[in-house]
């Protein structure tokens, strides 16, 4: 009787192993060998893979879907359905390879072909169009030679053991479990490549062109209806224009959104660029000088050539100089195939070619367009040294910067742009109807109603109106910014000067234009750093000298702006101090 406990505690035991490793007891001598081989790739590193092909069912076309990713070179691979575009080697081609190489067989589950319609095994390459169900996704990986490495189909999740499905090999009826991630398989040519085209950071934005026309086809000529520029002097700065309409000001959140579109765009397909197909995808070559001298342009038969777009352009500056102009085309098919044009030799010439790059007839209008699909784009890229930051940095501080990391010397502006510009000469883009409708704003969006102009407390005088006042007295000294001040009192001429790294020891008073008091040191001079404080004082601090006596006016944007600081300084208020700068403290070393 003391037996019967200890056998139940190993039965117990026994049944704590997965069953995906444990085999099927009318196959145990089979699974024992099975367990000591891999599924497939034994003795393949995933260095030795050279093509790797996803293949799955499609079911609302009721076909199977393919792509293939092949090696180029020992790091790079390519997706040669679609003219050879680079694929991101370091990401899904290296999930999948190593994800599916050395893939250990679990249980032998069934030999039975009936049961791979409920398993999900049936071959989503079988020619029987009859079976729609149950297709799974195959996996195919060859070596150098072309031999076949693996050839797996992988079907529905197992419900015995976390991360298991059912997987067999496409030759065999033998159905196993395994540990893989089928997500890593994917036919989806946006999985394989880098998304991003251009890879710019939004902080690094600085100035925007949204360039609005129509394509006159019939009288060949472009009627530009608007073009609009917004540009800002650092990542955190509002959006300004130098041409703002009547009493409007720019929309920041629409200026926002289109940056946002920018760093988040994502293509939907690719096309080899070629000059003689621009038309049929919605673009057009004019003789230089037809255009705006910004436009930008190719080498033709016919020589320089400028390139629009008949749904406009958007360029980008960025902080290094790098101008983005993305010329936007035609609605390009979602099913990411362009039978039309790449049904041609790429010698053929067009259907519908412009003569000399000119227009043809009639007029290309935004709302003939269809909504809802891939648009198509081009990309040029071009470097402005005057916008170039770097360029107009002190060289020592250059040199220092360069010295912190000179394994990674930067390039050039200029060399940046021509990288960048033979990379995107190669291709079309097609980006998502969402992206398009992201860079591409209703002008009327890009600018909203200026708010009232805020008044001078109970002057009865705007705050415009009351500075300009204030400014005109004799004593009353404005500065470039906007800043007023007026000297009480001066100190010694040798007295220091504190720089905004200096700490101060202060005297001050602060009203309202009204009178009302709302701030005041106490007991005593106040310390504090010069660039602690408010734009107005910081500015006003460094003008001074030890021992000065000044009377500041300071406008809201130096002040606390549309925000003020409730409830004791109301919103857009112009502030005036009396201030007595009593000592400055020498920098701390």
């Amino acid at each position: 009787m003391k037996k019967l406990p200890i056998i139940l505690g190993a039965l117990a035991g026994i049944t704590l192993i997965p069953a995906w490793i444990l085999p099927a007891m009318p196959h145990r001598a089979q699974q024992v060998a099975a367990i000591d081989r891999p599924v497939f790739g034994a003795k393949t590193v995933p260095e030795q893979i050279a093509t790797l092909r996803v293949a799955e069912w499609d079911d609302t076309t009721s076909a199977a879907k393919l792509l293939e990713v092949k090696r180029s070179g020992a790091n790079n691979w390519v997706i040669p359905s679609h003219y050879d575009y680079p694929a991101d080697a370091n990401d899904r081609v290296t999930r999948a390879t190593v994800g599916f190489l050395g893939v250990e067989h679990g249980r032998l589950v069934t030999e039975d072909q009936k049961r791979f319609e409920e398993l999900g095994l049936i071959d989503p390459l079988d020619p029987d169009l009859t079976k729609k169900k149950g297709r799974g996704k195959r996996l195919t990986m060859t070596d150098v030679t072309g031999k076949v490495i693996a050839d797996l189909i992988v079907g529905n999740r197992a419900t015995s053991g976390d991360g298991v499905y059912f997987m067999r090999e496409a030759t065999s009826n033998q159905v196993y479990t395994a540990k893989v991630n089928p997500s890593n398989l994917s036919t989806k040519f946006i999985d394989y490549v880098e998304a991003d085209p251009l890879k710019i950071k939004a902080e690094d934005i600085r100035a925007l062109t949204i360039a609005d026309y129509s394509v006159n086809e019939q009288q060949q000529r472009i009627d530009m209806r608007a073009e609009t520029k917004v540009s800002r002097s650092g990542a955190i700065a509002e959006w300004v224009t130098p041409t703002p309409p009547a009493d409007k000001r720019v929309a920041q959140s629409a200026i926002g959104a289109i940056v946002s579109g920018l760093t988040s765009m994502k293509l939907a397909g690719v096309r080899p660029f070629d000059a003689q197909w621009l038309q049929p995808r919605g673009f057009f070559l004019l003789p230089t000088g037809t255009v705006d001298r910004s436009s930008p342009e190719v080498g033709t038969s016919q020589g320089q050539r400028a390139v629009i777009g008949n749904e406009g352009r958007l360029d980008i500056t960025s902080k290094d100089g790098l101008r983005y102009s993305l010329i936007f085309g035609e609605v390009a098919l979602d099913d990411d195939t362009d039978t039309a044009a790449d049904s041609r030799k790429k010698d053929d010439k067009p259907t519908d070619a412009v003569k000399d790059g000119e227009p043809k007839q009639g007029e290309t209008k935004p709302e003939d367009k269809p909504a809802g699909h891939s648009r198509y784009m081009v990309l040029f890229v071009s470097y402005d040294e005057a916008a170039d930051e770097d360029a107009k940095m002190p060289p020592e501080i250059r040199k220092n910067e360069e010295a912190k990391s000179p394994e990674k010397k930067k390039l050039s502006g200029k060399e940046r742009a021509q990288k960048a510009q033979e990379r995107f000469l190669k291709y079309f883009y097609v980006i998502s109807d969402d992206s398009f409708k992201s860079l591409r704003p209703s002008l009327d969006k890009l600018f909203e109603a200026k708010p009232p102009e805020p008044m001078a407390g109970s002057t009865g005088k705007t705050n415009v109106q009351w500075l300009e006042e204030n400014g005109k007295r004799s004593e009353v000294k404005t500065t470039a910014s906007g800043l007023q001040y007026q000297v009480l009192s001066s100190g010694k001429e040798d007295a220091p000067k504190p720089a905004s790294s200096n700490r101060v020891l202060v005297t001050y008073v602060g009203t309202l234009v009204d009178g009302a008091q709302f701030d005041a040191s106490q007991n005593g001079p106040t310390e504090f750093g010069v660039g602690e404080v408010i734009k107005g004082w910081t500015e006003a601090l460094t003008l001074m000298r030890e021992g000065d006596h000044w009377k500041l006016y300071i406008k809201p944007e130096l002040g606390y702006g549309e925000a003020g600081q409730v409830p004791k300084i109301p919103q857009n208020a112009i502030l005036i101090f009396d201030v007595e700068l009593v000592k400055v403290k020498p920098v701390e070393k």
